[in-house]
């Protein structure tokens, strides 16, 4: 009996670390942390993002664009494990940002100036989008945007990105 006990506890300590170790958003200092694509400082909670790699680090971002440039440039993308944007309307609620709805609006302005805004569901976004037009996207949409306005445009380096 003494056996199975120990086997048990060994068990569920195991299953205990296991789902302990999966990697989640991080908490993010408005006005003390840096956008790990740009180096600006990270001040709107409605447009702060964050990937996650293997191993659980939180790679910081001040606007969803920065985020997905970083995603579009980085060599090692079998590691990253995640990338989370906030909900627009609800700022504490992270989101994987590939399941998100964005509203890409040129009057409902982002830090970095392609105007991107995340939303849980679909109904949200058209609700933001009555309100400020523009259109409602996918992440692989946003990701092609990002390519062709940023990463494409040799002038956008005087903007202070890679």
């Amino acid at each position: 009996m003494r056996g199975r006990t120990f086997l048990l506890v060994m068990l569920l300590a195991s299953l205990t670390y296991i789902t302990g170790c999966e990697p989640k958003p991080q908490p993010i200092d408005f006005g003390g942390d840096q956008c790990a694509y740009c180096r600006m400082m990270i001040t709107e909670p409605e447009f702060g993002t964050q990937t996650l790699n293997n191993q659980g680090r939180s790679f910081k971002f001040d606007s969803i664009e920065c985020m997905a440039a970083y995603e579009l440039t980085n060599d090692d993308t079998e590691n990253i494990h995640s990338s989370w944007v906030p909900d627009f309307l609800n700022r504490g609620e992270w989101m994987e940002a590939r399941s998100a709805f964005y509203l890409h609006s040129e009057t409902l302005r982002s830090p970095m100036g392609l105007n991107l805004s995340a939303f849980e569901n679909r109904e949200s976004a058209e609700e933001m989008q009555q309100e400020y037009g523009g259109e409602i996207i996918s992440f692989d949409e946003v990701l092609q945007i990002v390519e062709q306005e940023w990463l494409s445009d040799k002038s956008h380096s005087s903007h202070g990105h890679h």
